[in-house]
């Protein structure tokens, strides 16, 4: 049960969006918010105007978040709670910091956008926060989808690639719970991009990468059944192609809620290896939010 996210503001116009995405989320999940603006040691002598306007967006985002809540059918909490917090220091080691401190659940922040001024570069904050978190991190696009932010797409989908390893399945139960929280239907969709083309092949070859895929659908279906015991529907697509570009595409042709993937991520600022279609999905996408799972950290 998640009750209590992290939302990073950093006073940017990509922030706006990470603002409206956060209060639909937040009603309709019923997670109390936690919004976090860092402060560097240069520009401490701006601390009381963010701090003023922290405060402004926590109770904005309060009574906002409530009403989504209570157009949603209101039975999910009692209250929304939603409160602001500026401190000074370095963007990453404050966030995680923060997370460590006051049992965070989920962590949100903005992707990189083409336009707008940031005071940090939130690029590499989120690489950072990623590696190192030990909890989810839900990333927000510039451009998000308003059938997203509105929750108007035809089907609630939620995309989880696989690659047949068990850290890429690390992902799967916080997805379940994210799911089971959102109490509607939820369509989950398991992804295994083969990247090897079969032009490429000699006939023999071609023969021996089929009985590989056949086993790898085999492999999904398997993955699928346990979240089809959970409850939810769940179907598989095998893909064929440069693994991200797939991902990106499929997400074109079929626009989904949620992409979950595992990282590779492991904890500590110094050492920071994503996995490498997680990485360059992340640089890619542009209208789909993405939650992202250390697979380093689901495993320990």
């Amino acid at each position: 049960m998640y009750k209590k996210m992290l939302v990073l503001l950093d006073g940017s116009e990509l922030a706006e969006v990470v603002f409206k995405y956060a209060r639909e989320l937040s009603g309709r999940l019923g997670i109390d918010l936690e919004l976090l603006h860092v402060v560097t040691p240069q520009e401490e002598d701006l601390l009381p105007m963010r701090r003023a306007y922290m405060e402004r967006m926590a109770e904005r985002l309060c009574s906002e978040a409530q009403g989504v809540s209570d157009a949603a059918g209101g039975d999910l909490k009692t209250c929304i709670q939603a409160r602001g917090k500026v401190v000074v220091g370095y963007p990453a080691e404050e966030i995680l910091k923060y997370v460590e401190e006051n049992d965070i659940d989920l962590v949100m922040l903005s992707t990189h956008g083409r336009s707008g001024v940031k005071t940090w570069d939130i690029g590499s904050v989120a690489s950072k926060v990623i590696h190192a978190a030990k909890v989810p991190v839900w990333l927000v696009p510039a451009e998000l989808r308003e059938e997203v932010m509105a929750d108007a797409l035809p089907k609630r989908t939620l995309v989880i690639p696989l690659n047949g390893s068990k850290l890429s399945e690390a992902v799967i139960p916080y997805a379940l719970g994210i799911a089971r929280q959102r109490g509607a239907e939820v369509e989950f969709v398991l992804l295994y991009v083969d990247e090897v083309q079969d032009i490429l092949f000699t006939r023999d070859a071609l023969e021996a990468k089929e009985a590989e895929r056949a086993k790898m659908k085999a492999y999904l279906e398997q993955v699928a059944d346990t979240i089809r015991a959970e409850g939810f529907a769940a179907r598989t697509e095998l893909l064929i192609g440069d693994p991200a570009t797939s991902i990106i595409e499929y997400l074109k042709d079929n626009p989904a809620q949620l992409l979950a993937m595992a990282t590779r991520g492991r904890r500590g600022l110094s050492r920071l290896v994503f996995g490498s279609v997680a990485e360059e999905v992340i640089h890619m996408i542009k209208k789909t939010p993405m939650l992202l799972v250390s697979a380093a950290s689901a495993v320990e």
